[in-house]
């Protein structure tokens, strides 16, 4: 027998590999501040107050703002409550202010107004079973064109205690001001706004195209220039959306409360991300720069999901428990999706409101399914986890009061809710509240 030399070395080559990974790890760390020293503490400082785009900064200068402004008022009473009607409106102004550190601001701050109102009507039919509504909204954003949604629903009582619902649905959702006006170089990607004033500032729509990143990641796999892809774009729009959902609530039993629904969407102009690589020259990949822009989805995607929800009474405790599936279709791996939602996600509990005299408490056990998170700075799965709630409550009617003792994932098992976020622990409290008018 003779030992194999895929993993046989002798002690010079042993010594040797030693002495060169050494050599290696001093090298790489030469001028590394560690942490808890005084060259790191001024490093640190220097970084965070040094804004991004002057120099190895990380510090944004972002003082944005947002204005709101909304009314609605009632004219049932007007009618004699023959019909529910409300109307509204409303005037929303964002101003960009983040000095290029952020946005494409750095000539000046940006501007966006939006507008928008809506009439709602309801009405009760067959002696109350029935009640109909039916809404339609106007939206305007002064970099799109406006968008009309009309929403209609029913709701009908087939026993007391128990409602069928159906609902059919639109909607829409504007680029958010970051989908239009980011700017910013995150690493070797800089991540450009959809809008076409971005896009031809770095010329990605006229004279330097660029290959979509999957097209490019195929061609590095295949050597085959055919598979390089440059994207053509069309005008950013909003999404557009048509919903269908169908949903039942009622008490089964004096016990037994069960409530179940289904969706089912339909999106046209789907809002994504899509990662680019500008060569230098056609079919020149080196020295390309990375790009991830915002644009709309040319194909249809639709996303369904549905519910289930049980509430039971045994003697001084209630049970309940829920579980809820969602699923986006339709997509592709040539854009970045953001939906970021796990396929299965259930809560089950337990509570009394008096286990014994001024004593209650509830316990829950949260639960969800691995996902795979997509963003514009980091891509990956996040883990599967659970976790468990609890609180004890004791009031005290002499003085008025309660204590509170509990916390949020008591067992202290750390996770995650998106790829890149730190790890969560756990979370306890202690409180006391006064109430004079406590019953």
């Amino acid at each position: 027998w003779k030992p194999s030399a895929t993993w046989f070395y002798t002690y010079d080559q042993a010594y040797n590999l030693t002495s060169s990974h050494a050599a290696a790890r001093t090298a790489a760390d030469a001028g590394r501040f560690l942490p808890g020293t005084q060259g790191f503490e001024t490093a640190k400082k220097q970084i965070v107050s040094t804004p991004i785009g002057q120099g190895a900064g990380a510090k944004f200068n972002d003082k944005s703002n947002l204005y709101h402004y909304e009314g609605m008022y009632n004219f049932s009473n007007l009618l004699k409550k023959k019909l529910d009607v409300l109307a509204g409106a409303s005037y929303r102004r964002f101003n960009l202010h983040s000095e290029g550190t952020l946005f494409d601001d750095a000539n000046g701050g940006i501007a966006i107004d939006e507008y928008g109102g809506y009439v709602q009507v309801g009405k009760k039919l067959f002696e109350e079973k029935l009640k109909l509504s039916a809404s339609g909204r106007y939206d305007k954003s002064q970099n799109f064109e406006g968008r009309v949604t009309p929403r209609v629903s029913a709701v009908y009582t087939v026993a007391r205690n128990n409602n069928l619902r159906v609902s059919y649905q639109t909607g829409f959702r504007n680029p958010t001001t970051q989908n239009q006006y980011i700017n910013l170089l995150a690493g070797r990607t800089r991540l450009v706004g959809g809008l076409p004033a971005l896009l031809d500032k770095y010329e990605l729509r006229t004279t330097k195209p660029a290959y979509t990143a999957a097209s490019v990641k195929m061609y590095q796999q295949s050597l085959n220039i055919a598979d390089l892809q440059v994207y053509t774009f069309s005008d950013l729009k909003p999404e557009t959306v048509q919903a269908y959902e169908i949903g039942y609530k009622g008490l089964l039993t004096n016990k037994l409360l069960i409530d179940v629904s289904y969706y089912y969407n339909s999106y046209d102009n789907f809002i994504v991300d899509l990662a680019l690589v500008q060569p230098t020259s056609p079919g020149n990949l080196v020295n390309a720069q990375n790009f991830i822009t915002t644009v709309n989805n040319p194909g249809k995607v639709d996303s369904h999901g549905a519910a289930l929800g049980l509430d039971y009474k045994v003697g001084k405790f209630n049970l309940s428990g829920n579980v809820s599936y969602n699923n986006l279709l339709n997509t592709s791996s040539t854009f970045i999706n953001d939906f970021n939602t796990p396929k299965i996600r259930f809560n089950v509990g337990v509570a009394s409101r008096e286990i014994t005299k001024n004593v209650s408490f509830n316990a829950t056990y949260r639960w969800q399914d691995t996902f795979n998170w997509q963003s514009t700075f980091v891509q990956g799965d996040v883990p599967a986890f659970g976790t468990i709630d609890a609180q004890v409550s004791l009031r005290v009617p002499a003085y008025s009061s309660s204590i509170k003792i509990g916390g949020s994932n008591i067992l202290n098992k750390y996770y995650t809710t998106s790829y890149g976020n730190p790890e969560v622990g756990g979370m306890y409290y202690v409180s006391l509240t006064f109430d004079q008018f406590m019953r």
